[in-house]
């Protein structure tokens, strides 16, 4: 009712017509005879009485019921104009009066300055992977807090929920986490954690402290990946050394360790010679020497490389690896003169007397076990000087259970002056204990630092496989690992020989 009421006033009525404001209107209905009429709505209702006289009775009852609403139009807009606060304080008499007040606009008023309308282009939403992504290059939300050592991280505790089986398995409402540097390097993991932000993998350098993050929070994505750039052709011989020395003191990577030492061929005569060989564990030590790769000529030198680790500044516990030891040096494959000068120790009554000053050789020539190995040698190397078909020395092995002990992949190398370049069953190497510690420690310029370039294949050349190792290799097909060659030849083509390989 109100704005018909506003719209009416302002259509049908002039405002110069009306009361002036502030003048007291008086109240009730009498309120509609002191209006004064516009002279041209006189004449204008004049007519329309003429009319409606001439038009009859309904028609002046029409013009009256309009002529009223128009007076209430006009009654209500000049009690709009002219009722003060003191007839508003009144309420019942305001009430009773029934006074409309008509709805204005504020703008009929208030002035203002015309604003020109502008329509922002609002620019396209970004895609979810594309938030994703640039909330993880940020590292936004990074509400998650790691401590290791005097290191500090921030991380998105989702991120590391999602990668990791050790955060994915702790309370989600844990968000402080406190860590070892044994067993979370501080290197290893920021660059684990920039992994899982970008996909960046470690520097070559940062590999084993990464992978033993890996391995302790159970990062099996980024292990895969570093054992991937592990196995690559750049890591051999002293580079893999090298690895094996900064992955040992890490609790989490004693298979990386294995791996590495199983890498070493041209190196190893080097490493005989290195600090480094004389602090291997023994296990280490016996892994190494159990394998048929490593870069010898001779056997002789894997048994002076024993011993120069036993007798190693006199560390006397030492000597209780003794016979785990001599189990890995292939005797039956030493030159017979030797096997006899070591029986000839062996058997001398003032061998005490003879080797006081020699811990290791006493220890030696007094282990029961040693006389039985250098027996069984010799008997090896007398029956099979009597075949020259391998596989007839092998059927005349397996019917008197003779052991059978095959030799390594023997190699030359050319700045060795006791290496034979072609060695032939039986093997005549001649050479001392002080010639193989000089040339030991005459090739440790050549492998400083990383070692050379190729890895040491300039410096050793490979020799032809004895028969014994041909023959079996075509049976094998060699498709396998080494690991997988010594077992096969262990269970498969000599059950009853000892556990050489």
């Amino acid at each position: 009712m109100e704005s018909r009421l506003s719209a009416s006033t302002s259509s049908l009525i002039s405002t110069t017509t009306l009361v002036s404001e502030g003048k007291a209107m008086p109240r009730g209905n009498d309120m509609s005879s002191k209006i004064k009429e516009d002279p041209a709505q006189q004449k204008k209702s004049k007519q329309s009485k003429t009319k409606s006289t001439s038009t009859g009775k309904g028609t002046t009852t029409d013009f009256e019921q309009c002529r009223a609403k128009i007076l209430q139009q006009q009654r209500a807009d000049l009690l709009w104009r002219t009722f003060t606060d003191e007839e508003y304080s009144d309420w019942e008499t305001f009430r009773d009066n029934d006074y409309q007040v008509p709805l204005r606009s504020v703008f009929s008023y208030v002035q203002l300055k015309p604003i020109p309308g502008l329509l922002l282009n609002v620019p396209p939403k970004k895609p979810g992977p594309q938030v994703v992504a640039e909330m993880m290059k940020g590292n936004h939300g990074a509400l998650a807090r790691i401590r290791i050592g005097e290191h500090r991280f921030r991380c998105i505790p989702s991120l590391l929920k999602c990668f990791s089986v050790w955060f994915g398995s702790r309370d989600w409402r844990l968000t402080r986490f406190k860590f070892l540097e044994q067993e979370v390097p501080a290197r290893g993991f920021e660059v684990a954690y920039e992994w899982m932000r970008t996909e960046k993998l470690p520097a070559f350098e940062l590999l084993v402290p990464a992978l033993q993050v890996a391995r302790h929070l159970g990062v099996s994505l980024l292990e895969k990946e570093i054992w991937r750039m592990l196995s690559g052709d750049s890591v051999r011989e002293k580079s893999a050394f090298l690895i094996y020395l900064e992955a040992k003191p890490q609790p989490a990577l004693g298979e990386l360790c294995e791996t590495m030492v199983r890498r070493l061929r041209r190196y190893f005569l080097a490493l005989v010679g290195s600090p480094h060989f004389l602090q291997l564990q023994v296990e280490i030590l016996e892994m190494i020497l159990r394998q048929d790769t490593i870069g010898v000529n001779s056997e002789m030198e894997v048994f002076f490389a024993v011993l120069r680790w036993l007798g190693h500044s006199g560390d006397l516990n030492r000597l209780t690896h003794m016979g785990r030891l001599m189990k890995c040096v292939r005797f039956h494959h030493m030159p017979m003169t030797f096997l006899f000068s070591l029986r000839e120790s062996c058997n001398r009554p003032d061998k005490k007397e003879l080797f006081r000053g020699d811990p290791v050789l006493l220890a030696f020539n007094s282990d029961s076990e040693t006389m039985v190995t250098l027996e069984r040698a010799i008997s090896f190397i007398g029956v099979r000087s009597q075949y020259e078909d391998i596989e007839e020395f092998l059927a005349d092995c397996g019917r008197h259970h003779m052991d059978v002990v095959y030799p390594r992949r023997w190699v030359y190398h050319i700045k060795c002056p006791y290496h034979l370049r072609s060695v032939d069953f039986p093997y005549q190497h001649r050479f001392t204990a002080s010639e193989f510690s000089s040339y030991i420690a005459s090739i440790q310029k050549e492998w400083d630092g990383k070692g050379p370039a190729d890895h040491g294949r300039s410096l050793v050349i490979e020799l032809e496989l004895d028969p014994m190792l041909s023959r079996v290799e075509r049976r094998l097909n060699w498709p396998m690992d080494q690991s997988d060659r010594n077992r096969n030849r262990q269970t498969e083509i000599c059950p009853h020989s000892p556990s050489i390989w």
